[in-house]
Formats: structure tokens, sequence, C-alpha cells
């Protein structure tokens, strides 16, 4: 005699998997969704103006050995000479000279009236030569530099 389950606990155990596959999805792309996720680094800021964030940011990053090369109200870009392990993980390995460690810091105006602040570091090869120069994203792998310069900048700002 052959017994087979009745259909309501087929469905059941098929809602239940399903249910499961959905909450352990969404879970993982949580993260995702939060503002500035996909930067190295960001940081939400309240009741300062920009002129307060920029010149913060400015001292924080000259503090940790970065030159502004560019300021415009909507991006800030800071760069310092990479080191020899810098060059030897980015090119230049054979003078340890012309890789550049650059961070471009984006400011977004949020809904609720703060600023977003995100950053990308990027490996500049050839930094000297603008005709020769490349630039390449870091890997999103430590972000951690990052964050404490970002979280410098909101801890300054408080």
């Amino acid at each position: 005699m052959h017994h087979e389950k009745p259909p309501a606990t087929c469905y059941r155990n098929l809602v239940v998997g399903l249910l499961v596959l959905c909450v352990n999805g969404l879970g993982g792309c949580q993260s995702a969704k939060q503002p500035g996720s996909t930067s190295h680094a960001s940081v939400q800021i309240q009741g300062r103006s920009l002129a307060e964030i920029q010149q913060t940011a400015t001292s924080v990053f000259r503090d940790a050995g970065y030159a502004l090369t560019l300021a415009t109200p909507g991006e800030m870009v800071f760069d310092r000479p990479g080191s020899r392990r810098d060059a030897v993980k980015w090119g230049g390995w054979a003078t340890g000279q012309g890789v550049t460690m650059r961070v471009k810091v984006r400011l977004t105006e949020m809904l609720d009236g703060g600023r977003l602040l995100q950053a990308d570091a990027y490996a500049v090869q050839n930094s000297d030569d603008p005709f020769f120069q490349t630039e390449s994203r870091n890997v999103l792998l430590n972000r951690s530099p990052y964050q404490k310069l970002l979280n410098q900048v909101a801890s300054r700002l408080k």
C-alpha cells in the first residue's frame, strides 16, 4: 500500500520553503539599499552647511596626508602620493613613483535636509602625465581606512 502526503502538507512545505528563501534573500540585499552602500565609505551629516562640511573634510584629509585637488559643490577630490606598497600593487613598482592614491568624496543633499558623503578610492598610474594617466577604482574589500576618514569628518561636525 502506497501512502501519499495530503496536498495541504505539500503546499504548506512549499510555502514555508519559499518564505525561508525570500527572507534569506531580503536580508542579504538590505545593506545594498542603504544610501552610499556601493561606495567605499559613506556617512550622513545633519544640520551642517555645505561649506562647513567641505572645510572639515579638507582638514581631515589633509591630516591624513591628502591634498585637495578639486572642489565643486557636489564633489571633492583628494590625492596623496602612493607608498612603495601602493606602487607595487598598482604599477610603478620599478621606481616606486608615479602612483597617486585618490579619494573622490561626493556630497549629496538628502530628502530629510541632511547630506550624504560618499568616498570612493582610486589608484592613478602615471599620475604625472595627464595624457597617459589611468585611474583604477580600488576593490571594495578594504573600506575601513576610508570609512574612518568620513567618520572623523562626522565626529568633528557634531
